[in-house]
């Protein structure tokens, strides 16, 4: 009777615990002193900014790990991405903005999920693709993705699984 009362509370935590997927390359060998620039990242939610907040989010995962971050992040304004904007047309002058400022690497990705479910079932979940662009011959080097759930104790927010998303894509990315 102990061990059944002693196990309830693990089995909660366990179903409380976000679900994570992740697939990515294999790491590629990067210079350990590169610069690095962040494009703008693809919305393909219905949530407005899913894809600044989640390229603000890198850049300052890769800043905390010890990376140098050089350049602005392509943030349009609140109106503009309400709009739709041109995700292409962003990506590709950050791009030719890397070059003219001498970064090494540039990370971007994709937001394909973002949405807290309310009600019973609420949980947060968030889907994301990051991949890598050697800036001198413009080709993507590494791509991962993962997406994640909260469970249903879980109290995450979108931020915090996109967050631990990006922590883990980049650790692998980086190979750490």
């Amino acid at each position: 009777m102990k061990k059944l009362l002693l196990s309830i509370p693990l089995v909660l935590m366990l179903v409380g615990c976000a679900n994570l997927d992740i697939k990515s390359a294999k790491h590629p060998k990067l210079d350990k002193q590169a610069s690095w620039s962040v494009l703008p990242f693809a919305n393909n939610t219905e949530t407005p900014m899913a894809n600044d907040r989640a390229a603000s989010m890198a850049a300052a995962v890769l800043q905390a790990d010890g990376e140098t971050v050089i350049g602005n992040l392509p943030n349009d304004t609140r109106t503009q991405e309400l709009l739709g904007g041109n995700w292409k047309k962003r990506y590709a002058a950050a791009l030719r903005n890397a070059h003219r400022t001498g970064a090494n690497y540039a990370l971007s990705g994709s937001v394909d999920e973002w949405n807290y479910r309310a009600g019973i079932n609420a949980k947060a979940a968030v889907s994301l693709t990051l991949w890598i662009v050697d800036v001198h011959s413009d080709k993507i080097i590494w791509r991962g993705v993962a997406n994640a759930s909260g469970g249903d104790f879980s109290q995450a927010s979108t931020s915090n699984l996109a967050q631990r998303i990006i922590n883990r894509l980049i650790d692998r990315a980086l190979d750490r």
